[in-house]
């Protein structure tokens, strides 16, 4: 049986009802599972409610003579973040807090932001998505297709979460929910059923840390119950321009850029000392240029890939650091996203 516990990673008190914040010390909260992993994915999450997509639909991994690659734009807004919406709002309306009519807020650069809509629109919601000035009108138009309204806010990233945190609407942001990395689980699970064995390498995009952790848990648990020998060497790639991560673990003081990986903000994640422990025992994390990102781009359709910018970093560093035996890329979204940045 399995077993969630959501808690916060500083000073270990519970999280005692929709807060997302702990009040005790003000940190964020991370979710732990144990007990057995369970064959059908979805019996692997006890707080799953209504299922908005099926978990039982992996999405594929090919093998090129370069690379493996597990392709996360297959999914229903092309990108990743549908896992993590379908977990965090099957548990906010199985568990009440979340009912029809309701108006909810998010910030996102626009991938989280598409999902959020979807998922608003399945859920009979009302959604506002809260953007950058500057942030990529593709994602933005593909958003309020599905029904969200945008509001634009000049200021850097923060002033953007604070204005979706403090609009008076039931405040949804997907870094701060744990229910939503929770869902990247389902990652790690699809990569231990289609493989025969574990890649040594698995290059994940990194921007707020929320795939990592997921991808990070999802492996922990296979550990736990020796599915699998050892985890793999999970990489945190970021843009040189956009690494708040990278500069966070080496000592870096620079600002932060606006990358052609525009899903990838360089924001300094809210959990950024658990997952900084977690690199230091299980991975690594790096950095790629913008020309390396323009150019893993480029390369990777000569093997019919087309993925956006900020999945191409993976590839950029599985070149830059010599990766090819044995590893697999995390390509997060799909290239139609960046059409209007080429």
């Amino acid at each position: 049986m399995v077993v969630t516990k959501v808690f916060c990673y500083k000073c270990g008190s519970a999280r005692e009802s929709f807060e997302i914040l702990c009040t005790k010390c003000g940190s964020p909260f991370i979710i732990k599972v144990s007990g057995s992993v369970e064959r059908r994915i979805q019996d692997n999450y006890d707080y799953f409610g209504q299922s908005f997509l099926p978990m039982e639909n992996p999405t594929p991994i090919v093998e090129t003579e370069d690379f493996k690659a597990k392709l996360e734009f297959f999914s229903s807004t092309l990108s990743y973040k549908d896992r993590g919406m379908n977990t965090l709002f099957s548990f906010l309306i199985k568990s009440g807090y979340l009912k029809e009519g309701d108006e909810v807020s998010e910030d996102s650069s626009g991938n989280a932001g598409a999902s959020f809509s979807l998922f608003c629109n399945m859920s009979k919601v009302k959604g506002a998505v809260y953007v950058s000035a500057g942030a990529n009108r593709m994602k933005i138009r593909q958003l309020e297709s599905y029904g969200s309204t945008t509001e634009e806010v000049k200021g850097d990233r923060k002033a953007v979460e604070t204005a979706a945190m403090n609009c008076g609407r039931k405040y949804l942001g997907h870094q701060y929910w744990p229910e939503f990395y929770d869902g990247f689980r389902t990652i790690s699970y699809e990569i231990n059923q289609q493989l025969p064995e574990m890649p040594e390498n698995i290059l994940i995009p990194f921007s707020t840390g929320t795939l990592y952790l997921g991808i990070y848990e999802g492996m922990m648990h296979l550990l736990q119950n020796k599915l699998i020998k050892s985890i793999p060497k999970l990489w945190a790639i970021q843009p040189e321009v956009a690494s708040g991560m990278y500069d966070f673990l080496n000592g870096v003081k620079k600002e932060q850029k606006r990358s052609i990986a525009d899903a990838l903000t360089g924001v300094l994640p809210l959990r950024h000392e658990y997952i900084a422990s977690i690199i230091g025992m299980n991975g690594r994390c790096e950095t790629v240029s913008e020309d390396e990102i323009r150019m893993a781009r480029a390369s990777m359709l000569h093997f019919g890939i087309d993925c956006e910018y900020s999945s191409a970093v993976t590839y950029a560093a599985l070149k830059k650091f010599d990766l090819e035996n044995n590893s697999l890329l995390i390509l997060t979204g799909h290239g139609i996203k960046n059409i209007s940045l080429i």
